[in-house]
């Protein structure tokens, strides 16, 4: 997709999604898998004592899991993508696209400070 010039002046808060699905970084694959799919979900945001240290997304089940045999059971923070990359909620969204571009992502979740807010994808930036 292309730049649209008429989201120039936009903010991450303008086009993110405030749904959020987090799990505690003890939670298991298994744990991850059924709430991804209840919630219809491509990744959970990984907490540790409400601090956001990283993110399990439906590649990581693919690539991880598949390739490693990790049973069922594993801790997602032995299948976690981290160090987390994260955006402000008043960062303009060129930014965000610039932080996916430059980490080879496609999600970034939103914060205030050290609060989750959201999650902004690829597509919210029309990429």
């Amino acid at each position: 997709m292309q730049f649209d010039p008429y989201q120039k002046n936009k903010k991450i808060k303008d086009v993110m999604s405030p749904t959020i699905v987090s799990l505690e970084s003890t939670a298991t694959a298994s744990d991850a898998a059924k709430i991804m799919e209840t919630c219809n979900a491509e990744a959970v945001v990984v907490v540790e004592d409400k601090k956001l240290v990283g993110i399990i997304t439906d590649r990581d089940f693919t690539i991880k899991i598949g390739s490693h045999a990790y049973p069922i059971d594993t801790p997602i923070n032995r299948l976690m993508s981290y160090p987390l990359v994260a955006i402000d909620e008043n960062e303009d969204i060129s930014n965000a696209r610039k932080l996916m571009e430059e980490n080879k992502i496609k999600r970034l979740p939103v914060i205030d400070e050290d609060k989750l807010l959201g999650i902004v994808t690829m597509k919210d930036l029309n990429i």
